[in-house]
């Protein structure tokens, strides 16, 4: 019994410590992603490890508690922004009848063929905008099939390499760019919305995950938020950056691109909203995002059910301040 909790003690130090060094090599990153889980595991080893010391006087064990008393409590601080316990990052609307805009994150899952199961899904809210990411020609075909008639603005994007990007809106798309900022075959859109009551600059973005199998090191990733971060700051009007950022919504560079880019997190004070994976909810983590400027508040946030991607789609709904 004690072999084990030592064990599981050491590869819990070394999960929290790993992600305290600054590399952006993917063992250092990834490990910055279940933060919940791990919170919940250090929970469970402290009741182990207080059964054991009942019967024992072990008193390295006893160490070995305090050691996990202060991993909960560094955790607990760490997740506590993301609950409803927490000042909400982005303040609530009060007032129902301010206009609103409403938005649709979705990532498909390329190689998924549910695709009248995710559009049933995402079209159960009357949405302004919808952002499908890995999408290919095939998803391509379906979604416009589907959306046409509703959503007439389009830019499309469709690429067979998983970074293929579609947006449907109903409102006019007064301008907009289709862009490469850091590899080719990485597209992301920034775009001007027509809205009732003002222009809104909208940014589609989902950047590299640091993973072996795609991109071990997660530069990449953290220069294209940063130079959207950098481009949001500089604007002086409603701004929206959407999109699959694939990385959660504590981590460092999020959190470096929120300060950097003025942008509020809706999540701030209201709750984790995890959505990947949406097969395995007891190992589900933030990865979809909606952020906003100061001429915004929330109306309503919520993860959509299951449509046969590894991703729940994420529904935003905005009042418009300005």
């Amino acid at each position: 019994m004690d072999t084990v909790l030592y064990i599981f003690s050491g590869l819990l130090l070394i999960a929290i410590i790993l992600p305290l060094i600054r590399n952006d090599y993917w063992v250092f990153r990834i490990f910055e992603f279940p933060r919940y889980q791990k919170w919940w595991i250090t929970g469970i080893l402290m009741v182990a490890t207080i059964v054991y010391l009942f019967y024992t006087n072990d008193v390295w064990m006893t160490r070995v508690f305090a050691g996990q008393m202060g991993i909960f409590v560094y955790l607990s601080y760490q997740i506590f922004p993301f609950t409803p316990f927490a000042p909400r990052h982005l303040k609530g609307n009060k007032d129902p009848e301010k206009p609103n805009i409403r938005f649709v994150v979705s990532n498909v899952y390329q190689y998924n063929r549910k695709h009248h199961k995710l559009i049933g899904e995402v079209t159960r809210f009357d949405s302004d905008v919808m952002v499908f990411v890995e999408t290919d020609d095939w998803w391509k075909d379906r979604l416009k099939e589907a959306l046409d008639e509703k959503f007439p603005n389009q830019i499309l994007c469709p690429i067979d390499n998983t970074y293929g990007m579609l947006l449907f809106t109903k409102l006019p798309i007064k301008s907009y760019d289709l862009r490469y900022l850091i590899k080719d075959g990485i597209p992301s859109i920034r775009c001007v919305l027509e809205h009732e009551c003002c222009d809104i600059t909208f940014y589609a973005v989902h950047p590299e995950p640091p993973v072996p199998n795609e991109n071990p090191r997660s530069t990449a990733r953290d220069k294209e938020l940063a130079k959207v971060a950098e481009e949001v700051r500089e604007l002086d009007c409603p701004v929206v950056v959407a999109g699959d950022l694939n990385d959660v919504a504590w981590s460092y560079t999020t959190e470096n691109f929120v300060e950097q880019s003025g942008l509020f997190d809706p999540r701030r004070g209201r709750g984790m909203y995890s959505t990947f994976h949406a097969n395995y909810p007891l190992l589900r983590w933030p990865l979809d995002h909606v952020f906003c400027s100061s001429h915004f508040k929330l109306n309503r946030m919520r993860c959509l059910r299951n449509s046969g991607s590894d991703h729940l789609p994420i529904y935003v709904d905005l009042a418009v301040e300005s």
